[in-house]
């Protein structure tokens, strides 16, 4: 196994087509392939399914892309010692929520510190089992789903409701709770476990909304509202692409509650890279935590 079938089969893998990768490696097409096959014969297993020119990474190529790049930037990272060179420092963040508060914040961090490697990872609540341990921190929803995490609320999202621009709601500036009882309410549902919190703080509120439509989808969710065929909760730091849209409406609930806490948390301070101490510094002065 030689490493540049490594390189070759990581191109391969981004792309999924022999005729992009190839042109990126600047290699013809057959040798490309003939490359992979010669990999896939010394490893003993396959790592693509073949759909013509298109591969797919199948379960035993993603594993293999797991380590393969972990060896490769290994590499890299012995190459840069022997030369002298410190290894840039890295910053690995999982999102089980998607923020925008956040991201400005991280934006900020990565223009003061251009030199820090940084990798965000969305991750998908109930797909897999998640090891904290992976990520120098964790951005997440209070939940009971998350509580065997330990952070700190970063801030609290309100959460508005999003209705058609013709609904006779559409012109006041904020509703309660009672006034959309009779409306078929979109819920997004995350995952196979966390239904949207919305709905459990209507009923801890005692109040009974119509569970009309549930997806997993909040675009899905957004065109159900601007198509007139309900209303929807939306947070009010996911919500750009309904105040933009023309056909919707966003307003304020009058209840007080009705809001998600948005929690972060890192490792422990003795296992934090410095990376991982810069920036959880760089956080809680952000956030005034």
């Amino acid at each position: 196994m030689e490493l540049v079938q490594i390189r070759y089969f990581i191109t391969a893998a981004q792309f999924q087509n022999l005729s992009k990768a190839a042109h990126v490696l600047n290699i013809t097409q057959p040798a490309l392939s003939k490359s992979i096959l010669k990999l896939e014969d010394e490893l003993g297993v396959q790592l693509f399914d073949r759909f013509g020119k298109r591969l797919t990474l199948n379960e035993s190529g993603e594993k293999f892309l797991e380590y393969a790049l972990n060896s490769i930037q290994g590499l890299d990272d012995a190459v840069a010692a022997v030369n002298n060179q410190t290894p840039s420092p890295a910053l690995h963040i999982g999102l089980l929520h998607y923020s925008e508060r956040f991201m400005r914040c991280f934006g900020d961090f990565s223009k003061d510190n251009p030199d820090i490697k940084l990798q965000l990872e969305r991750l998908e609540i109930a797909t897999r089992d998640i090891d904290t341990n992976e990520f120098d921190a964790l951005l997440y929803p209070q939940n009971p789903l998350f509580s065997k995490y330990r952070g700190n609320m970063i801030y609290s999202d309100p959460y508005l409701l999003a209705v058609h621009k013709s609904h006779p709601l559409a012109h006041k500036s904020a509703v309660g709770l009672k006034e959309i009882t009779a409306e078929k309410v979109i819920f997004v549902k995350h995952g196979n476990k966390l239904f949207d919190l919305p709905y459990h703080l209507c009923i801890s509120l005692g109040v009974r909304v119509h569970e009309g439509i549930v997806t997993n989808s909040s675009e899905i969710q957004r065109w159900m509202v601007a198509n007139g065929h309900g209303v929807g909760f939306v947070p009010q730091d996911s919500s750009a692409a309904y105040a933009v849209d023309p056909d919707i409406s966003l307003l304020s609930l009058a209840e007080k509650g009705l809001s998600q806490d948005i929690m972060i948390g890192f490792k422990r301070e003795k296992h934090l890279s410095a990376a991982g101490r810069q920036f959880a510094a760089f956080v809680r002065g952000y956030f005034g935590l």
